[in-house]
C-alpha cells in the first residue's frame, strides 16, 4: 500500500476535499467540506460545496472497527496523487436511519483521503467479507 493509514485523523484531516473522481451517484459533485460532528475526532460531515443539503456522515473506522484495515493497492490510490510514503486517511461513510443507535458503516467502499494534497475518492474493495452495512455501535461494544 502507498503510505500509511492513519486510525484517527484528528488534526490531519483538511476542512476541505476535491474528489478525484465523483462518489458513485452523484456524477457532479467533487468538491466537498469537512467539518467535525464530535470532539473526538470520530464523527465528520462531509458536505457538498455545490449542492446545499448534499451531506454525508464520515467515521474513523478504527475505532468501532478495530481490525478494519483494508488492503489498499498502488494502483488504487494513485488517482489521488499519493506516492510511497504519503499518509492516507481512511473513513467509512456511516448510514444513519434514526439515530446513532441504528447506524451503518460502508465498509467494502471507504473513502480513502491523501491530507497533504486535500484529495479524496471511494475506492470499492475486491474484498467481499466485508460489509456495506455494518452497525456501527454494535461493533463498538
Amino acid at each position: 500500500m502507498a503510505g500509511a493509514v492513519a486510525e484517527r485523523p484528528s488534526q490531519q484531516l483538511p476542512t476541505a476535499l476535491e474528489f478525484v473522481a465523483p462518489i458513485p451517484g452523484f456524477p457532479d459533485e467533487r468538491a466537498f467540506t469537512v467539518s467535525p460532528l464530535d470532539d473526538g475526532g470520530v464523527l465528520y460531515a462531509l458536505r457538498s460545496a455545490r449542492t446545499p443539503g448534499l451531506r454525508f456522515v464520515l467515521a474513523s473506522p478504527g475505532v468501532f472497527f478495530p481490525d478494519y484495515a483494508p488492503d489498499l493497492t498502488p494502483a488504487e490510490v494513485t488517482p489521488l496523487g499519493a506516492s510511497a510514503g504519503d499518509d492516507l486517511l481512511v473513513m467509512v461513510i456511516v448510514t444513519v436511519t434514526s439515530s446513532l443507535s441504528d447506524a451503518t458503516a460502508n465498509q467494502l467502499a471507504p473513502i480513502v483521503i491523501a491530507p497533504d494534497r486535500g484529495t479524496a475518492m471511494q475506492v470499492v474493495l475486491a474484498d467481499s467479507g466485508l460489509s456495506l452495512r455494518a452497525p456501527l455501535l454494535a461493533a463498538a461494544s
